[in-house]
């Protein structure tokens, strides 16, 4: 019989090129694994006296709330959308397996520790004890777990830089959050200053998560829709951290849902994919205002023109 205190948790193992560790292991993280194990580096002879490391292998552990299925399918996407940039990734050779764990279902939490974003952003899990880390930092709980967003990949954290920049001395009146995942993109907004923002996602635990964390955060109602369609009226900034195909597909949309003069913030792309997403922002008339990049991953802020521009 098994013990009391044994949980059931899903191991990735996956072999990786070393330049690729960066950003899977930090969309592991931002997938629900609290913490991502690499090691077993392979050698290969490149001359009889030199050896050079070509892969090494990743594993990254997923506590039980986080769906299987679910967790398999995102997996898959985002990894098929890294390999654009590291072309020798093998999404194909992802293993998944139940892991039961003992101790260690708590004893991770002492690697995920809080992070600062910007100038005045604090994100900490609910367990940490913050003592003078929130000193004059705005804070968000947000726990790893069912929906991507923990401010650890690349994508979100060049989000929520963007956001503080947009929001500065004067916020935005009215905030939309596109593909939501644990909300820490639209509470961001809200703890910045914006007064009404909505979030959407097709995912129903992703509308959950973001519920959860704004009454966990304080900040007051986020309201909330399965789709884009679903949010009436204009926004004086959206964001949209998608995959680059879903940005391409969207741009006209996210365009529509635009006030006149308001700033868009898209990011899920990866440099090799930046030509394309900038075509679609571009053909749907939206103006380049700025880009970031961390890691190989592009944020990109646009702007629609202002009426009579």
């Amino acid at each position: 019989m098994a013990a009391a205190n044994v949980q059931r948790w899903t191991r990735l193992r996956l072999p990786i090129p070393i330049e690729a560790t960066d950003a899977v292991s930090a969309l592991c993280i931002e997938l629900g694994a609290p913490g991502v194990v690499t090691g077993q580096t392979d050698f290969r002879r490149r001359k009889a006296s030199t050896r050079v490391a070509r892969t090494t292998r990743i594993e990254a552990y997923f506590p039980p709330d986080v769906p299987r299925r679910r967790l398999e399918r995102q997996l898959r996407a985002a990894l098929d959308d890294v390999r654009a940039h590291f072309p020798k990734l093998a999404p194909g050779r992802a293993s998944l397996e139940p892991f039961e764990t003992g101790d260690y279902g708590t004893a991770w939490r002492a690697h995920f520790p809080p992070i600062t974003v910007g100038k005045t952003l604090l994100i900490a899990p609910s367990w940490h004890e913050l003592d003078g880390d929130a000193e004059g930092r705005h804070v968000l709980r947000i726990d790893p777990g069912q929906a991507f967003g923990t401010g650890h990949h690349p994508t979100t954290r060049g989000c929520l830089l963007e956001i503080e920049h947009a929001c500065g001395a004067t916020p935005p009146r009215r905030g939309l959050d596109v593909g939501c995942g644990s909300g820490v993109l639209a509470l961001a907004m809200r703890a910045f200053g914006v007064k009404r923002v909505a979030a959407v996602d097709d995912d129903p635990l992703a509308i959950e998560a973001t519920r959860e964390a704004a009454h966990a955060n304080g900040l007051g109602p986020i309201a909330t829709g399965p789709s884009l369609a679903s949010r009436r009226g204009a926004y004086d900034l959206v964001v949209a951290n998608l995959f680059a195909n879903l940005l391409v597909e969207l741009a006209p949309a996210l365009a529509a849902r635009l006030a006149p003069g308001g700033t868009l913030i898209v990011s899920g792309l990866l440099e090799s994919q930046e030509t394309d997403v900038r075509r679609a922002l571009r053909a749907a008339g939206l103006r380049h205002r700025r880009r970031r990049c961390l890691s190989t991953w592009v944020t990109l802020v646009v702007q629609r023109p202002p009426e009579g521009a």
